[in-house]
C-alpha cells in the first residue's frame, strides 16, 4: 500500500536520480584521477627513460661496450624511481638494478656484460629474466621506439607502468634498450581512498537524499490530498467543500480550477434542483396518471394523480402500480413501443372507467431505448360528455321535431281546407300558439345560457329583500302548483338583511328550483322553502320537494347541459334549468348543494355570502 503512494515513488526516484548521478560523477572523475595519475606518472618515466638512454649510448661509446655500469646503475635505480633493465640489441638483459651481487672470476674478453669473464675479478648483477609484461615492451622498443605498458604485474602484484627506450648510437643504431618497470604506488591506494569517500559521500548524499525526498513529496503531495479530500467531499454532495490551495504553480492553478469546478458544479446541481422541483411540480399537477417503466417494462417511478384514476388510496406503492399495470395487460404493447421507438395508444377498461393509455419510448441522445412512459388519462368524463352531447343533438332535435311536426300538421290541415269548423279552426290556433311558444321557450333557453357561459352577460346589484322576493315567487308559483294540487309552503326567517344582488337574476335562479321542485313532484305533495342566516354571515335558502329523487350516481350530472334523470324524460323540461341556474349562482358568489334520495325526494341548499 505505501508503495503505491505518490510520496514514496517521488522520494524513491529522487533517491534514485541522486545516487545514479553521484555514482556517474563519483566514477567518472576516479577514472580522470587514475589516468591523470598513469599520465603523469608515465611522461616522468618517459623522460627519465631517454635520461638513462643517452647515458648508455655514452658509455658505449667511451667504453665500446656496456659495462661497467653497476654502481651507476644503483644510482640511476634510485633516481629513476623504478626498476631499471638494460638489454642489449637482442633484448638479452645486461643488467638490471636492485639485484644481488655475485662474486667470481671471469676468463672472457668481455664483450658479454655480466656474462662470462669479465674485466678481471669485480662485482656482477644476477641476470634474472624480465617480466612477463616487459617482453613486448622490448620487442617494440627494439625497433627503435618508445613503448608503454599498463598491466597488472605477476611480480609486484599490483598496476604497473612499464616503459621502454632504445638507446641509439652515434650512426643511429640501436644497441640496447632502457627499461623502467615500476608498480603506481600511490595510485592505486589514492584510488581506493578515492573508492572509500565516493561510498561515504554516497551513503551521506542517500541520507540527505531521502530527507529531502521525503520533504519535497511531503510538500507535493500535501496539495494534491487537499484536492483528493476535496473531491471526495463533492462527491458526498457538499459543493462548498474547497481545497484551500494558495500557490502560484501549476499545483496552485489545479486547486483553483478544482474550486472553481466544484462552485460552477454546486451552482449547476442547484439549478437542475430546481428544475427537476419544478419537473416533479408540473408532473405533480398534471390531472393524467404517468408512469415511467425500464427497459425491463417494471414501473420506476408515478406521479399522484395515478392513484386518483386507478380508484387507489395514497401512497401508490410501485408494488400496487405494477400489479396493477400487469392486471391491464400492456406488456405486449409497451415491448412493440420500445422496439418501434413510436408512440401507440391503448384502450382499457378498468373499475367502470374508460382508460386512454398513451405509450412512449424513452430514446437517449445516442439514440438507445432507456425505458418507455405511459400517459394514463380517465376519459369516462369525456366519453359522458361525448353520450350527452349525442344525447343533446337527439334531445334538441326531438324538441324541434315534435311541435314542428304538431305546427306542420295543423297548418297543413287549414291549408288544405280539411278544417271548416269554426270552434276547430280555433283549437288549431291554438295548439300552433302552444307549440311555438314552447319553440321560444327553448330557443330562449339556449341563448340565455350562451350568453351566461359567454361571460357578456352583466348584473345590477341592488338591495334585495329575500323574504319578499321568495313570498312573492311562492304565490306566484302557486298557481302552478295547484293544478296538480300540491303545497308550497314558505317558512322566512324573521328580520332577514337585504342581500346585495340582482333581483331579476335572483328571481330566475328560484324560479328554476321551485318550478323543477313542482314539475318533478308528483300531486298531492308539499314543497317547503326555508330561508336563514347560517354562519359566515351566510344567507342560506332550501328548497325541499317530495318529488322522484335522484340516484347519488347522476347528482354530478345534472347541472350539465340537455341531461335528464331517468325518471323525469316524460317532462317537458329541455334540461338546461339547471345549468342556467348554475351560472346564475356563480354570478352571485353563491354555492348549491343537493341531497336526494329516490322514491323521497330532493333538498337543494343554497348559500349566498352577504
Amino acid at each position: 500500500m505505501f508503495r503505491e503512494k505518490i510520496s514514496f515513488k517521488l522520494t524513491a526516484s529522487f533517491v534514485i536520480i541522486m545516487l545514479i548521478s553521484m555514482l556517474a560523477i563519483g566514477l567518472l572523475f576516479i577514472q580522470m584521477f587514475r589516468q591523470y595519475a598513469f599520465d603523469s606518472r608515465e611522461e616522468t618515466m618517459l623522460v627519465r627513460a631517454r635520461s638513462i638512454a643517452e647515458v648508455m649510448a655514452e658509455n658505449s661509446e667511451n667504453f665500446g661496450q656496456i659495462r661497467g655500469l653497476a654502481g651507476t646503475m644503483r644510482f640511476l635505480d634510485t633516481m629513476a624511481e623504478a626498476n631499471v633493465w638494460i638489454t642489449d640489441s637482442k633484448g638479452n638483459p645486461s643488467t638490471k638494478s636492485e639485484m644481488g651481487m655475485g662474486m667470481g672470476k671471469g676468463s672472457g674478453n668481455g664483450q658479454k656484460s655480466g656474462f662470462g669473464k669479465g674485466m678481471g675479478q669485480g662485482q656482477m648483477y644476477n641476470s634474472e629474466p624480465l617480466p612477463l609484461e616487459a617482453e613486448a615492451v622490448i620487442q617494440e622498443v627494439l625497433k627503435g621506439k618508445e613503448s608503454v605498458s599498463e598491466s597488472f604485474s605477476s611480480v609486484y602484484n599490483e598496476a604497473t607502468l612499464t616503459v621502454g627506450v632504445p638507446i641509439v648510437d652515434s650512426d643511429h643504431r640501436v644497441i640496447g634498450s632502457v627499461l623502467l618497470h615500476t608498480p603506481v604506488t600511490g595510485v592505486t591506494a589514492t584510488l581506493n581512498k578515492a573508492v572509500r569517500i565516493l561510498a561515504i559521500s554516497l551513503f551521506v548524499a542517500l541520507l540527505l537524499a531521502i530527507g529531502l525526498g521525503i520533504f519535497y513529496s511531503l510538500l507535493f503531495t500535501r496539495p494534491l490530498k487537499a484536492m483528493n479530500s476535496t473531491a471526495l467531499e463533492i462527491t458526498r454532495g457538499n459543493y462548498s467543500a474547497r481545497t484551500g490551495i494558495n500557490r502560484k504553480d501549476e499545483l496552485g492553478q489545479l486547486g483553483n480550477s478544482l474550486d472553481h469546478l466544484a462552485l460552477k458544479l454546486g451552482h449547476t446541481i442547484n439549478q437542475l434542483f430546481q428544475e427537476k422541483g419544478k419537473l416533479d411540480d408540473i408532473i405533480s399537477s398534471i390531472s393524467e396518471g404517468i408512469v415511467a417503466f425500464d427497459t425491463t417494462l417494471k414501473p420506476i417511478s408515478v406521479n399522484t394523480a395515478l392513484a386518483e384514476i386507478m380508484n387507489r388510496p395514497q401512497p401508490y406503492l410501485i408494488e400496487a402500480v405494477e400489479e396493477d399495470l400487469n392486471s391491464l395487460e400492456i406488456e405486449a404493447q409497451l415491448t412493440r413501443v420500445m422496439e418501434d421507438k413510436k408512440p401507440a395508444q391503448v384502450f382499457k377498461d378498468w373499475l367502470g372507467k374508460k382508460l386512454k393509455l398513451t405509450l412512449s419510448p424513452i430514446i437517449d441522445n445516442h439514440g438507445m431505448v432507456t425505458g418507455s412512459v405511459a400517459l394514463v388519462q380517465d376519459i369516462s368524463q369525456s366519453e359522458r360528455l361525448e353520450q350527452l352531447r349525442r344525447d343533446f343533438v337527439a334531445n334538441v332535435s326531438h324538441e324541434f321535431r315534435t311541435p314542428l311536426t304538431v305546427i306542420r300538421g295543423s297548418v297543413e290541415g287549414l291549408v288544405d281546407g280539411m278544417v271548416e269548423n269554426s270552434e276547430d279552426i280555433k283549437r288549431y290556433h291554438q295548439r300552433i300558439l302552444s307549440e311555438t311558444r314552447g319553440l321560444e321557450r327553448l330557443v330562449g333557453d339556449l341563448m340565455e345560457l350562451s350568453r351566461l357561459q359567454s361571460g357578456k352577460i352583466m348584473i345590477h346589484k341592488n338591495r334585495v329583500h329575500i323574504s319578499s322576493l321568495l313570498a312573492d315567487l311562492v304565490k306566484s308559483l302557486q298557481t302552478i302548483a295547484d293544478q296538480k294540487e300540491i303545497k308550497i309552503l314558505y317558512q322566512p326567517e324573521s328580520d332577514l338583511p337585504p342581500f346585495l344582488g340582482d333581483y331579476d337574476r335572483l328571481r330566475q335562479l328560484f324560479v328554476i328550483f321551485l318550478d323543477n321542485a313542482i314539475k318533478y313532484s308528483p300531486a298531492n305533495t308539499l314543497v317547503w322553502v326555508e330561508s336563514r342566516i347560517i354562519e359566515n354571515n351566510t344567507l342560506s335558502i332550501i328548497i325541499r320537494d317530495q318529488g322522484y329523487g335522484i340516484a347519488n350516481d347522476e347528482l354530478p350530472y345534472i347541472w350539465d347541459r340537455f341531461y335528464k334523470v331517468d325518471s323525469s324524460r316524460k317532462g317537458l323540461g329541455t334540461g338546461l334549468g339547471l345549468a342556467i341556474a348554475k351560472h346564475l349562482l356563480e354570478l352571485h358568489d353563491g354555492k348549491v348543494s343537493v341531497q336526494s334520495e329516490l322514491g323521497k325526494g330532493t333538498e337543494i341548499e343554497i348559500k349566498l355570502p352577504m
